[in-house]
């Protein structure tokens, strides 16, 4: 009976995301690891391992929050309108900012 290990390289780490479906590179976790945007590691002389529990939670924080349509996709969690987008393709503004223009 083999029994998990409890650290996992860069390159298993990226796998074992892969294998609930997410898609990641290992040079992402890579690029993560020096940007601070990735899961928790360790450092192991010069190597980084992973822990599958700090990866389970890390991909918990990146999912969106469950949605039912495309419409209420963009909803605030808090329940805040999203802001709106001009056609002209500006920056995102608050609602209440909104001219004739934008709506």
């Amino acid at each position: 009976m083999t029994t998990a290990r409890a650290f996992l390289s860069r390159a298993e780490a990226a796998e074992y995301v892969q294998s609930h479906g997410l898609p990641l590179a290992r040079g992402t976790l890579q690029k993560y690891a020096t940007t601070g945007e990735g899961p928790r590691y360790h450092k192991f002389g010069q190597r980084c391992v992973y822990r599958r529990e700090d990866l389970d939670a890390w991909m918990a924080t990146k999912l969106g929050r469950p949605v039912t349509s495309s419409g209420n996709a963009g909803a605030a969690a808090d329940g805040r309108q999203p802001a709106v987008v001009s056609e002209r393709g500006s920056r995102p503004r608050d609602p209440a900012e909104a001219t004739d223009w934008d709506r």
